[in-house]
């Protein structure tokens, strides 16, 4: 289920409007010029201070290209966590796909078996 509730223009001035309330949220940008009316979503978070979280990623961005962000206010951490995961699974955002790197364990050769004489 995609977030609840209306898009916000991510600036300064509404981010500092913002009430300091437990949230998850959803960091996005407008699909312009083909689709004004739709966002892709680029970061799903959630935090228990909004105003500080989003201000945070304002002045030092995690992402690039956010314009828009939506949020659903939660004071459970536990609630937060789960509704966060079910988002992610949902848009699958760039922002928080992990990086996959290739782990080969070393694994020691079997000794050279040397020819009997």
């Amino acid at each position: 289920m995609p977030f609840s509730g209306n898009s916000h223009s991510f600036d300064s001035s509404t981010l500092k409007a913002l009430n300091d309330s437990g949230s998850v949220y959803g960091l996005f940008k407008v699909d312009l010029p083909f689709r004004p009316d739709h966002y892709t979503c680029l970061f799903v978070g959630q935090t228990s201070d909004l105003k500080t979280r989003l201000l945070d990623q304002y002045n030092h961005p995690s992402i690039t290209g956010v314009t828009h962000f939506f949020a659903e206010d939660s004071a459970n951490e536990q609630q937060r966590n789960l509704r966060e995961n079910e988002l992610i699974a949902e848009f699958n955002p760039p922002g928080n796909k992990k990086s996959e790197l290739t782990y080969k364990p070393f694994v020691e050769a079997p000794p050279k078996s040397t020819p009997h004489n």
